[in-house]
This record gives C-alpha cells, structure tokens and sequence, in this order.
C-alpha cells in the first residue's frame, strides 16, 4: 500500500530569500520544514512563458543536481500536489515580498540622502544663539 504524504500548511514551511538576480536567475531560495529541515538550492527563474498564478515571467525550480548528458534528477521530491504547488506560492510570495523591500529601501536611502543634503544647506543666519 501506498502512503501519501500529508498537506502540509504554511505554519509548517519557512522560506528564506537570497536576490541574486543573474541571466537565468532572479533568486535563490531555502525551504525549511517543521523549523528544521533545510532544503537549499530551489530557485526562482525568469522565463519566456507567463505563470499562469503569478501573472510573472518566472517558474519555480526545486534543488536538483546533474544526471548524465543534459539532464538533471530533482533531490527534492514532494508527491503531494498540493503541498509542491503550496511550497511554490509561498517561494514567490517571499520573492515579490524581499523585492518589494528591496525596491522601497532603496527609495528610502535616496529619500535620506535628498534630506542629508537639504539639512547641509542651512544659512548659518538663520540659527538662533
């Protein structure tokens, strides 16, 4: 008899993001389950084709080596449909997220540096001694 592994929930996963935007690549990722299993080496990849869920250029690649002449065996293999298609949604969700801030911080440092220099251009008239 054959046993399926069961769903999983997101309480159950942790992802950790790595931008490390390349040709192929836009990040690395790391899924941890239960708080102590790390698998290392899925990755978000820029694509010709549209996501049909994430409306994006990308597809979600899991860890996997190489196998022979131009091929490769997955190392991570998730039999449970829902759990793969869980583990992808919440890959992408921390990618848009970590870009997201990745964006806005940025803006911010160029926010802080505009004040830097406003602040620098006091007339030395107008402080009260």
């Amino acid at each position: 008899m054959k046993m399926s592994m069961s769903y999983l929930s997101r309480d159950d996963i942790q992802i950790r993001i790595t931008i490390k935007p390349t040709d192929k690549y836009l990040c690395q990722a790391t899924v941890i389950f239960f708080g102590v299993i790390e698998t290392h080496g899925w990755r978000v990849m820029k694509s010709t084709k549209m996501h049909e869920r994430f409306g994006e250029y990308l597809w979600v690649q899991g860890p996997r080596i190489p196998w022979g002449k131009k091929a490769y065996k997955e190392i991570v293999y998730i039999n449970d449909k829902r759990t793969w298609e869980l583990i992808h949604e919440m890959i992408y969700d921390a990618y848009a997220m970590k870009r997201s801030n990745e964006d806005s911080h940025e803006v911010t440092q160029g926010t802080e540096r505009d004040e830097l220099t406003k602040s620098e251009e006091v007339n030395p008239d107008d402080i009260p001694f």
